[in-house]
């Protein structure tokens, strides 16, 4: 089976994944903090500024923290441009429409959007969002689980109040927003967080996406929109190099992968082919939500991977009780999480009827629950959750008193298909030379590590380190000690 794909995703290549980190490094090192300084300046009358907080790197932005001398106190979040397959500007444009509309269509705490750039120029700082600061602390997921019942209905609360605004904001096509002299409108193709990654990979499901989009950039059909998902998947499975790591592994994917394709197809309700299309965050996960003192939200944070989809792939969130949608795709594992979301269900239903007077959203969700609903749509997009999904929940489903030995025998007779055959030996091939390429690539971090552990010891002012120290860095190679003396070492270079 595939990777789970839990937490803030990774590029699933590693030889890849190596490339975009170092370039990703590079280019935080060749940003000036002065000038960062001086852009927040620029954007208050030329007033001085100070950092008040180390800058903090994400996935896929680099967030500067400045305080003027009145207390204000504002963000500049640069974006990862080596990390964005489709550009700084192109993410960027997508986010601030997003903001701009739901700021005004909506009461959903945000942050305020100060000033931007929007290019994809050479120099680092093309590109950017200055934001206000919002105090409060991300939503810690390791402390849900014992929330008291009061801090538990504030956030459950803050979500409900999240959710109903943005499923009521409808668009008449999928895709991604853009500001223009015609207002805000669906003028884009969906970029998510999967494919942005495997258009870092080259699997370029852009071109996929392009067959499905009309020339004016339209897409107007849910199901198309799941042909065009699964299309993506397929191709993800046969152009991945590290997608089959053995034979049995291999062929187990693919069988599940088919699997999930008929699933799928049965999943869709062709009676919203034409929509509603509405709004999602696209990542909004614990990390992306700012709470206070009692846990209520004070901001959303990350609106990059926003996007338009179709109803049933408005969901809700998966992390209530168990961070890892492929353990949720366990049936009695998604019965824990339902007894969660339950409770949010009732909030959300009281919460709509109180505001619009009408529990849409509500009824909603209690029909799309059932048969892991909600699961289908999540792996549709994340595509590596497709054969775990089908693995854990469709197997039991469909082959209630199936047992490893007869599911061995479906896959086997699966597997007699020539043109099943010919793809799994042809990836055992492939995996074998990405297996080569990935073992060159630890063995040279390796030799890296170790030059620059050289180079460390011989700063004067780190003197007292002995050569065993160095040599239990060089050990703990890519560990968090060992990080942060290649980012100090980095520092002193600078």
């Amino acid at each position: 089976m595939a990777s789970a794909s839990h937490g803030p995703q990774q590029l699933k290549d590693r030889v890849i994944q190596s490339r975009v980190h170092r370039e990703r490094d590079r280019f935080i090192t060749s940003i000036p903090e002065r000038q960062v300084l001086a852009l927040a300046s620029s954007h208050r009358d030329a007033t001085p500024c100070e950092f008040f907080a180390q800058p903090k790197r994400g996935s896929y932005n680099i967030c500067y923290f400045v305080q003027f001398p009145d207390e204000v106190k504002w963000v500049v979040r640069v974006p990862l441009a080596p990390c964005l397959a489709f550009g700084a500007r192109s993410k960027l444009e997508s986010e601030v429409a997003t903001m701009q509309l739901v700021a005004s269509k909506t009461t959903i705490p945000i942050p305020r959007l100060i000033a931007y750039a929007l290019n994809d120029g050479p120099e680092p700082l093309s590109s950017f969002l200055i934001l206000e600061f919002v105090e409060g602390r991300k939503l810690d997921l390791q402390k849900l689980i014992e929330l008291p019942q009061e801090q538990q209905t504030n956030l459950y609360t803050s979500l409900a109040d999240i959710y109903i605004q943005l499923r009521r904001l409808e668009f008449p096509s999928i895709g991604c927003l853009v500001s223009g002299s015609d207002g805000i409108q669906v003028k884009k193709k969906t970029i998510s967080l999967d494919t942005n990654m495997q258009e870092l990979e080259g699997l370029q499901p852009s071109k996929i996406q392009a067959s499905y989009y009309s020339a004016d950039g339209y897409l107007t059909s849910a199901r198309e929109y799941v042909a065009m998902l699964l299309e993506i998947a397929d191709n993800a499975f046969t152009k991945g190099r590290g997608s089959v790591p053995d034979e049995k592994k291999g062929s187990d994917a693919l069988y599940h992968l088919h699997l999930f394709h008929t699933f799928a197809q049965e999943w869709i309700d062709p009676s919203l082919d034409q929509g509603p299309f509405v709004m999602v965050h696209g990542d909004l996960e614990p990390y992306n939500l700012v709470v206070n003192e009692n846990m209520s939200i004070v901001s959303v944070l990350d609106w990059e991977w926003s996007r338009v989809v179709p109803r049933q792939f408005f969901t809700p969130p998966l992390w209530l009780d168990v961070n890892d949608t492929t353990k949720l795709a366990f049936k009695y594992l998604y019965g824990f999480y339902l007894e969660k979301f339950d409770r949010l269900l009732v909030i959300v239903r009281t919460r709509e009827i109180e505001r619009f007077g009408e529990p849409l959203l509500a009824d909603e969700w209690t029909a799309a629950k059932h048969n892991s609903g909600f699961l289908v749509a999540n792996a549709l997009e994340n595509w590596t959750d497709m054969d775990w999904f089908a693995h854990r929940y469709v197997n039991r489903q469909w082959f209630p008193n199936s047992d490893k030995e007869e599911l061995a025998a479906r896959v086997k007779a699966f597997m007699e298909d020539p043109a099943h055959r010919a793809l799994i030996t042809a990836k055992l091939d492939e995996g074998r030379a990405y297996q080569a390429a990935v073992e060159r690539l630890k063995k040279n971090d390796a030799e890296s590590l170790f030059v620059t552990i050289k180079r460390i010891l011989s700063f004067p002012t780190l003197s007292n380190i002995t050569w065993w120290g160095g040599m239990a860095l060089f050990f703990a190679g890519t560990s968090f000690i060992g990080n942060r003396i290649v980012q100090f070492h980095i520092r002193r270079q600078k």
